[in-house]
């Protein structure tokens, strides 16, 4: 499980079965149905909600490329996550 403020490979899988992989980070989290499901804020300043980590869906957390990248901190999200909580500017989004 993702905690949040941590940094995230989101992979979105296009028509043509090529991908687009974005860095982001955690803004909040949930479950349902002992699912763990994510909203995520992208360094292009968009917003992902209601994401896991299931391959089947379009768009969904790279749990792979995570680990590899995010956790050995060789990719960063340059998205400032305590100061957007500090300052309460963290977008509004809710499902």
């Amino acid at each position: 499980m993702y905690k949040l403020g941590e940094s995230v490979i989101v992979t979105e899988r296009n028509k043509d079965k090529t991908e687009r992989h974005q860095v982001g980070v955690i803004i909040k989290q949930r479950k349902i149905k002992k699912q763990p499901f994510y909203d995520i804020l992208l360094e292009t300043r968009s917003a992902w909600i209601m994401l896991n980590t299931a391959r089947s869906n379009r768009t969904f957390i790279n749990r792979t490329l995570s680990e590899k990248l995010c956790e050995s901190e060789d990719i960063v999200a340059t998205v400032p996550y305590k100061y957007l909580v500090n300052e309460e500017l963290l977008p509004f989004i809710d499902s």
